[in-house]
């Protein structure tokens, strides 16, 4: 789940800026102490990818805070995302959870999302930065799956030279837990899934700040021989390289891998399809970032935004942009959360996100 890590200025990370990073390590400077914005060690990246949906081409969803081969989703939260059931069909992919019917992919447990009424849409995706789409990789659905015709417009975090980067569900906070079977054995987890270090990221991706990225220190006993003993960590979450990307350019084969490697997404778009169309509009674009805004609804992604509400009440789109502009460049005396959000989107986001809220008064 591209899960998937959405730390974001995203559609699903409008507020980035409001969250605070739980690490263990310094964090990084994208500036020269005179200003000078530094060469970058990171991209953002995209790719176009289809998405699991059901045979009448509903989206399903993962939830972050379920467990491997455990649901976490209460009764009332099923009321908004009703469990996706089904049998068993020899797949090794989709399975039920033992004593249900609910089914999972790769031991996480599938989802709908109640406000999508529509083949492709995706309402759902990256809302409260928990609920996430899933990209699986083709070859991995069975007779009660398919992958959508509609596409996602994903941006992952990527070195410079667009090699994609990893997270594994495994690790903890700040802690790396891939090690080889020895220093020296040239085999296991971390001869497949190197480390990434760079003492200096420079320049950060956009919807990326330098407080997001910190250095972690590896074992040193375990670290294989050779390697760097420190890492960089996105969120917290230590970053990799996958071998049998083979150092290709937006290679992307590591995504999935066994239900708990994952790539980091940093924004998420639909992008079309034959069952639904790309937002023609400021409007529909903002829609869909006002209902993924992490900061804006609870966690069943269907609380009441009232402070976007009553930004609403300044004015037509042209004076809400303007009064959002005002936010992300200074602030002073603006709500402190409004104000988060505001620094976490950008100049587009802005506009589109502007467009939508002034429908909200009418």
């Amino acid at each position: 789940m591209e899960k998937k890590m959405k730390t974001l200025t995203q559609i699903t990370m409008v507020s980035v800026a409001t969250l605070a990073l739980i690490g263990c390590g310094d964090s990084y400077k994208d500036k020269n102490e005179d200003g000078v914005s530094k060469a970058s060690t990171l991209k953002a990246s995209n790719r176009n990818a289809a998405f699991l949906v059901d045979t009448d081409a509903m989206s399903l969803y993962t939830f972050d805070k379920d467990a491997l081969n455990k649901s976490n989703c209460d009764a009332e939260c099923q009321k908004i995302w009703p469990l996706f059931n089904g049998a068993n069909t020899g797949s090794e992919d989709i399975k039920v959870l033992e004593g249900t019917d609910h089914l999972a992919y790769r031991k996480h447990p599938l989802y709908y999302f109640a406000n999508d009424k529509a083949p492709g849409d995706v309402l759902g995706n990256n809302v409260k930065d928990v609920w996430h789409l899933v990209h699986a990789p083709a070859g991995s659905t069975d007779s009660q799956t398919a992958l959508s015709k509609t596409l996602i417009k994903q941006t992952f975090l990527t070195d410079k030279d667009q090699r994609a980067l990893y997270t594994f569900d495994k690790d903890t906070n700040g802690v790396s837990n891939c090690y080889d079977s020895t220093p020296t054995s040239g085999t296991g987890c971390e001869s497949i899934w190197p480390v990434f270090y760079s003492a200096d990221l420079g320049a950060l991706p956009e919807g990326t700040t330098a407080a997001d990225f910190t250095v972690i220190n590896r074992d040193a006993a375990r670290a294989k021989e050779g390697e760097p003993t420190q890492q960089v960590a996105y969120k917290g979450k230590p970053l990799y390289y996958f071998t049998p990307d083979n150092k290709e350019a937006l290679s992307t084969k590591g995504d999935w891998v066994k239900g708990v490697w994952h790539l980091v997404e940093l924004n998420a778009q639909k992008i079309g399809g034959d069952t639904t169309s790309t937002p023609t509009n400021n409007t529909d674009a903002g829609k869909q970032i006002y209902t993924n805004c992490a900061s804006c609804h609870r966690e069943d992604g269907l609380g009441t935004p009232g402070g976007a509400i009553k930004i609403g009440e300044v004015g037509d789109a042209g004076k809400i942009e303007e009064l959002l502009n005002f936010m992300k460049n200074d602030g002073t005396g603006k709500n402190s959360i409004m104000v988060g959000i505001a620094k976490g989107l950008s100049e587009q986001q802005i506009k589109d996100v502007s467009a939508y809220i002034a429908t909200l008064k009418k």
